[in-house]
C-alpha cells in the first residue's frame, strides 16, 4: 500500500479519466488543491483532496466503493495526518463529512459547528522533535561520563568507578533505545502490523536489560576476586585523581538533571520523568562512589565494597527492565486500568455488565478488547451507536488507549 502525490505520478491525465468513471462527481482545482493517490501495488484504491491554507483542509477523501470497510481509509487518513503535521500544519480540517461522523471521531477529530477538527497536530510534532533533541544530548554526555569513569577505573584500579563507568554505559544505552523507539515505534499501523511497532521498544529493552546483567555479573566476580586477593599492584591508587573524576561526573549529572526538569517543565511527558528519575538515582550512585573512594585511603576494601553495591544495584535495574517488557511483550493485563474501564462502561445504562478484558500494549498505545451485555431487543443501529460513544468517551478520557473494541453480548429478559 501507497500514497502518491500529484506532481509524482506520470501520465496524470489518463488517471483523471479513470477517476470521472469511478467518481461521476469528481472535481479537482488543479491552482488551489492538492491531490494524493492510494494504490495498492498499481491498482487504484482512491483518492483524497486539500486544500491548504492557513489550516489544512481535506476537501475530499474516497475509496472506491468495493473496496471500503476494508481498512484503507483509516491507513489513508493517517497517511495525510502524518503529512501536514510533517509541513508543520497544526489543525486539519473537514467540512464536507457526509456520514463520516464515526470514522472521523476513532481518529480523535472534534465535532464542530462546521464539520470536524484535529487540533495540536504541530505540538505533537514538537514534542517528538524535543525528545529528540533531548536523548541526542544525553547519549553526548554519557559517552563522555562512561568512557571517563570507566577509563580511570581501569588505571586506578577503581572497582567502584569501573561499575559507575558501566551505569552509565546502561544510560546511553537507553538514551539510543529512546531514538530507536521514537523513529520506529512511532510508525502508525499498517497491514502487516494492525497494533503498530511500539512493541519494538520492548525487544530491545529485554536485549539491552540482558547485556546489562551479564556484564555486571562480571563486575561482581572481579570485586570478590579483589576482596579476597588484595596486593599492592592492583589495590585502588588512592591519589586524588580518581576522586576529581568522580566529582566532575556528579556535577555534569547534576546539570543535566536541571536541564531536563526545565525541558519536563515545557514537555511534560512519561519518558522525560522517567529519565529525571534515572539520573537522580545516577547522582546517589556517583555520589556512593565518591564516598568509597574517600574511605579506600583508610582502607582498600571499601572501594570494592561499593564497587559490589553498585554492581548489585545494576544487575537489580537490568531483572527490572528486562521483567517490564517481558510482560509487555507477553501481553500482561493492568487489572487496575481494566477495573477503570469497567467502571466507566457500567455508567451507561443501556450495558447490564462487562467482561472479559484482553488488552495488548504497543509502546505508549493500548489497545483493549471487551464483551459487553445490551437488551436483545436493540437494533444493531441503537447498539452499535451506544459502543461507538463508549469508545469515544474512553479514548478521550484515557489518552494512551488507542482502540476499544466491544463485542455485543444479548440479554434475554424473562
Amino acid at each position: 500500500m501507497k500514497v502518491v502525490e500529484w506532481d509524482k505520478k506520470e501520465n496524470i491525465s489518463k488517471i483523471l479519466i479513470d477517476l470521472l468513471e469511478i467518481d461521476p462527481k469528481f472535481s479537482f482545482d488543479k491552482e488551489k488543491e492538492d491531490i494524493y493517490f492510494l494504490y495498492n501495488d498499481e491498482e487504484l484504491y482512491g483518492y483524497a483532496i486539500l486544500d491548504f491554507n492557513d489550516i489544512a483542509e481535506l476537501k475530499k477523501i474516497f475509496i472506491l466503493p468495493k473496496l471500503r470497510n476494508n481498512g484503507y481509509g483509516t491507513f489513508f487518513l493517517k497517511y495525510i495526518i502524518n503529512w501536514i503535521t510533517n509541513k508543520n500544519f497544526d489543525s486539519l480540517i473537514i467540512t464536507n463529512h457526509k456520514k463520516m461522523n464515526n470514522f472521523l471521531e476513532k481518529q480523535r477529530f472534534v465535532k464542530t459547528e462546521d464539520g470536524y477538527i484535529l487540533n495540536n497536530l504541530a505540538e505533537t510534532k514538537r514534542q517528538k522533535k524535543n525528545m529528540l533533541s533531548i536523548s541526542k544530548f544525553a547519549i553526548c554526555i554519557n559517552i563522555v561520563l562512561a568512557l571517563l569513569k570507566i577509563i580511570a577505573g581501569k588505571i586506578f584500579y577503581s572497582m567502584s568507578l569501573l561499575s559507575d563507568g558501566l551505569n552509565s554505559l546502561s544510560d546511553l544505552i537507553t538514551n539510543v533505545l529512546v531514538i530507536v523507539g521514537l523513529k520506529v515505534g512511532s510508525n502508525p499501523e499498517d497491514k502487516e502490523h494492525p497494533f503498530g511497532h511500539g512493541k519494538i521498544e520492548s525487544v530491545f529493552s529485554v536485549i539491552i536489560g540482558t547485556f546489562i546483567m551479564i556484564t555486571a555479573f562480571e563486575l561482581i566476580k572481579d570485586n570478590f576476586s579483589k576482596l579476597i586477593s588484595f596486593n599492592s599492584e592492583n589495590n585502588v591508587n588512592t591519589t586524588f585523581i580518581p576522586i576529581i573524576i568522580t566529582v566532575l561526573a556528579i556535577l555534569i549529572k547534576i546539570f543535566q538533571l536541571v536541564f531536563m526538569q526545565k525541558k519536563a517543565k515545557k514537555y511534560n511527558n512519561t519518558l522525560i520523568n522517567s529519565l529525571l528519575a534515572d539520573y537522580k538515582t545516577d547522582i546517589v550512585i556517583s555520589t556512593s562512589v565518591l564516598i568509597g573512594l574517600i574511605l579506600a585511603k583508610i582502607h582498600p576494601a571499601f572501594d570494592t565494597v561499593v564497587g559490589f553495591i553498585v554492581s548489585l544495584y545494576i544487575i537489580k535495574s537490568g531483572y527490572e527492565l528486562i521483567k517490564e517488557n517481558s510482560l509487555i511483550l507477553l501481553d500482561s493485563q493492568d487489572d487496575a486500568l481494566i477495573e477503570k474501564i469497567r467502571s466507566e462502561i457500567l455508567q451507561f445504562e443501556e450495558i447490564e455488565n462487562a467482561h472479559d478484558f484482553r488488552m495488548t500494549t504497543s509502546g505508549k498505545d493500548i489497545y483493549m478488547f471487551v464483551d459487553v451485555r445490551m437488551d436483545k431487543n436493540k437494533t444493531i443501529e441503537e447498539a452499535h451507536d451506544i459502543t461507538n460513544k463508549i469508545s469515544k468517551k474512553i479514548k478521550h478520557k484515557y489518552k494512551n488507549i488507542k482502540r476499544l473494541l466491544i463485542h455485543i453480548e444479548p440479554v434475554y429478559s424473562e
